[in-house]
């Protein structure tokens, strides 16, 4: 048989195993759940009433007008109640009804609250009332509180549009994100499960009496890659199609272009930590010895998706990410996740595409020897430096 035939035979038998396994089944239907109760939470965080309450007592209320202006002018929800009795007002805030009460007048305000204040609304409070000082102190000494005013605002403008996106910019990218790391961690472990169970019922010695190292370990990478693909684009499509359905996802544009770098930085990401896993599995003879080998992977793996979640939501332009997303191992799940905030020029995703390209190039060579070094090796764990140098390449 020619390799092309030969890696494509050890593709099918490894797609059709894992096709018909339960493993896959079971973990579509649990990222859909775990999605599902991801999608459930942030809906019913975002239905719940997040506005402050404030009931005025005594002459506090004559900061009414001053406090709903303050809180529309930030944009915090604010409920105003005045009442004259004291009793009334601290009832409110011990049933719950008030978040914090403000009594006494200039020079003696209070803002009294259950067992604390929330930052948000003591600090509205507090604006208020040195604006209320502000403006007696001026009209005391003959100023136009209106002209101070005016000559010490500042005006705001941006170099660039507000992106009105960004919102679904960022659940998208995080998306993305999770399903490539889940994805490339799932798959590429379940390559260097395979080695070690084929290595440690011995399967591995009539494979290879007819099939060459090399051809099998690119059958078995290329084969699980397409369970992993299939995977992906089943969970990419549900999520889509479930987005837009329920306006979740208002801008279908921003789907296209994110689905195919996704999927096209998978195929890298995973070709990359796979060939570095099955290398791994074959170092080791048992499947209690595995996961010494490939935490160090699992870590590499890591890195990026915390960032990715961590960091580039709150500073899409963070220069450390930036600059990591272009270094291979890392650029798969950094690249396409700032590609999915609108924050690369076209060239990035190219550049770090192109040098990801390199380095799987040369780790397809690494991961080569030492599978061909390991796999017949039973026994103790084997070094990466006696596995890189006994044999030849």
């Amino acid at each position: 048989m020619t390799a092309l035939a030969t890696v494509g035979l050890v593709a099918r038998r490894e797609i059709t195993t894992q096709l018909r396994s339960r493993t896959f089944v079971v973990g579509i239907l649990l990222m859909l759940v775990v999605f599902g109760g991801y999608g459930a939470v942030f809906a019913f965080v975002g239905s719940q009433d997040t506005s402050s309450s404030l009931v005025l007592e005594g002459p506090a209320r004559e900061l009414r007008g001053e406090l709903q202006a303050g809180a529309d002018r930030v944009g915090t929800p604010l409920r105003l109640t005045a009442t004259g009795n004291r009793d009334t007002a601290e009832s409110m805030v011990r049933t719950g009804e008030a978040d914090a009460m403000l009594t006494g007048g200039p020079g003696s305000y209070q803002l009294v609250g259950l067992d604390d204040v929330g930052p948000g609304l003591r600090s509205l409070v507090t604006d208020v009332v040195e604006q209320q000082a502000v403006r007696t102190t001026l009209l005391a000494a003959g100023a136009d509180p209106e002209q101070v005013s005016t000559l010490s605002g500042v005006g705001v403008r941006t170099l660039e549009p507000v992106d009105t996106e960004l919102g679904q910019r960022v659940g998208t990218a995080f998306v993305v994100t999770f399903l490539l790391f889940f994805s490339v961690t799932a798959y590429g472990a379940a390559v260097a499960q395979g080695v070690v169970e084929e290595k440690a019922g011995r399967v591995v010695e009539l494979l290879l009496s007819t099939v060459p190292a090399g051809r099998l370990l690119a059958g078995k990478v290329l084969g699980l890659g397409a369970v992993g693909l299939l995977q992906l684009l089943i969970l990419g499509g549900v999520g889509a199609a479930v987005s837009l359905g329920t306006g979740a996802l208002a801008v279908p544009a921003l789907l296209l272009p994110t689905l195919v770098s996704a999927l096209a930085w998978y195929l890298l990401g995973f070709f990359l930590f796979a060939t570095l896993y099955a290398a791994a599995g074959a170092l080791v003879s048992r499947q209690e010895e595995l996961q010494s080998v490939t935490a160090p992977i699992a870590i590499v793996l890591l890195v990026p998706f915390l960032l990715s979640v961590a960091v580039l939501p709150a500073d899409p332009r963070n220069t450390v990410t930036t600059v990591l997303s272009f270094v291979p191992y890392l650029s798969q799940t950094l690249m396409p996740a700032r590609t999915a905030l609108g924050v690369t020029a076209w060239w990035e995703p190219v550049l770090a595409y192109a040098l990801a390209l390199l380095a799987l190039a040369g780790m397809v060579a690494l991961s080569a020897r030492v599978y061909r070094n390991s796999v017949l090796r039973t026994g103790a764990r084997i070094r990466w430096r006696d596995a890189l140098r006994t044999g030849r390449p």
